[in-house]
């Protein structure tokens, strides 16, 4: 959970960053680099299509642990809401260990069509923590957190394929090292100012990672096959503040914003993607939204305004990416519903939860009370890093 300490660095992050034109970052040879497994960033989309004949993806993902209390916001914003081939909307969860994650809703959201990806075990409040280079340390903070989150969930460890550092810090090349040694498909912490309009599309890290770095230390190696879902900045109106995530960052705590100003908000955001209709990050917190019924309001707007154009698909990561490996026009994905809701055409059978427990800790490794919903037994400890 962010305080007011971390979004003071992260304002001071901000403004060390290493500024490079597409064409100066961008050594990726297009013509050895191809799909399905190999993509060169760019700010058209992939295989030369029209931008006006494929789907405008929506990535919408959320971060930090899933509790009980938060169920109530996250169906109002998913619960009866539909993508134009009548499928639900999917989103992507960034789950974090500490904080009272109920696996039974990981379960849950899992089984109606959801990504879970790792978000780390303990999601420190320490910025020099995150930093460390070491591989085995990151390793054990998005291995062990795919672990968790497939021991007590059940989904299985094959599809948790994404993570998201906290804090978006990485410890450079170490992070993505750590990823592709524990056969993690993507990553999105890397955020970018300087390829916001127009928005780039995601890429293969095979030459690297081809846009600029905010917040070191930085990558400088090839990372063949890993997909970077860059985390592309918002703006707070025309020549606002600018900012990765639309919450926190943006607007300060005592601003009292209307329905009207979210949704302005937003649209000013969308409106540059339909030059190149790179996919659409949502990248946020559910704090923002379930705090303020005004906030909600205005962003629930917005999602239906989006959801009313018959070119806009809500979709988690994963699935985006599978498109983008094998991109269709909307005219072939009449007879190719890539989006489809059937799981088993994704691999996405569903999982059980045999045996819901709610699992009490007085004491842990971490420190203090510790609590977590459960698919299984609970076990003796408090589950972390070592145990």
């Amino acid at each position: 959970m962010f305080s007011i300490k971390n979004l003071a660095i992260l304002l001071a992050i901000f403004n060390v960053t290493h500024s490079l034109t597409l064409e100066q970052t961008n050594g990726c040879d297009s013509t050895t680099c191809i799909l399905p497994d190999c993509l060169c960033m760019s700010t058209t989309p992939p295989m030369g299509l029209n931008p006006e004949e494929i789907p405008q993806m929506v990535f919408m993902t959320f971060d930090d642990a899933v509790s009980n209390w938060m169920y109530p916001t996250y169906e109002k914003i998913f619960g009866n809401r539909t993508n134009p081939n009548g499928c639900d909307i999917g989103m992507t969860f960034f789950v974090t260990h500490l904080g009272g994650t109920n696996y039974q809703l990981v379960n849950e959201f899992f089984n109606r069509g959801h990504e879970i990806a790792s978000h780390s075990v303990s999601h420190k409040d320490d910025y020099p923590y995150w930093m460390n280079n070491s591989i085995a340390f990151w390793e054990r903070e998005a291995g062990r957190q795919r672990e968790i989150i497939t021991t007590y969930s059940n989904i299985p460890i094959d599809q948790i394929q994404g993570f998201r550092t906290p804090y978006l810090q990485t410890g450079g090349d170490a992070t993505f090292n750590a990823l592709q040694n524990l056969g993690i498909n993507f990553d999105s912490s890397l955020s970018t100012k300087n390829f916001m309009d127009p928005p780039i599309w995601p890429f293969t890290m095979d030459y690297g990672v081809t846009h600029e770095c905010m917040v070191p230390p930085c990558s400088v190696e090839t990372h063949p096959g890993l997909w970077d879902i860059p985390v592309i900045n918002f703006q707070s109106g025309e020549n606002g503040t600018v900012c990765n995530t639309p919450d926190f960052l943006c607007f300060p705590s005592y601003a009292n914003l209307t329905a009207s100003e979210v949704f302005d908000f937003f649209m000013f955001n969308y409106e540059r993607y339909n030059k190149t209709r790179a996919p659409f990050g949502i990248y946020q917190h559910i704090y923002w939204l379930a705090n303020s019924q005004d906030v909600l309001q205005g962003f629930l707007q917005f999602i239906d305004f989006l959801l009313s154009l018959d070119h806009v698909y809500f979709v988690p990561v994963s699935k985006g990416i599978e498109w983008i490996r094998n991109p269709l026009t909307l005219a072939q994905m009449a007879n190719n519903d890539v989006f489809g809701c059937d799981p088993s055409s994704n691999n996405r059978e569903p999982v059980p939860c045999p045996e819901p427990q709610v699992c009490y800790y007085p004491e842990s490794v971490p420190g203090g009370e510790q609590n977590m919903g459960s698919c299984v037994p609970c076990p003796s400890e408090y589950p972390w890093l070592d145990v």
